[in-house]
């Protein structure tokens, strides 16, 4: 399946980066990385990903970074909705 971002969530991947690389650049690069590699699985096996209380919205995590990936399957697509450190509160979809 092909994979969309939101700009809500290519924004907080931004953040994410930005905020990590003002103390380790490189870390912040890898970070990126690791997600961006477990969102083009997620579009291989898209229901990797655990249900939420929030319908049809799924989540999987960036392992080993504490980073959590929201997103949802339509028309053949994944569409990542937002992109979350573990601690803060989940997004309201």
């Amino acid at each position: 399946m092909r994979v969309r971002w939101t700009q809500t969530a290519f924004a907080e991947l931004g953040e994410i980066r930005s905020y990590i690389a003002k103390d380790n650049p490189a870390a912040g690069k890898a970070v990126v990385l690791r997600i961006e590699q477990v969102t083009a699985r997620l579009g291989r096996f898209p229901r990797m990903g655990s249900a939420t209380d929030s319908p049809g919205v799924r989540v999987f995590p960036a392992l080993p970074f504490p980073y959590l990936i929201f997103y949802t399957i339509e028309a053949g697509e994944v569409v990542i909705r937002n992109v979350r450190h573990a601690s803060r509160r989940r997004p309201r979809q």
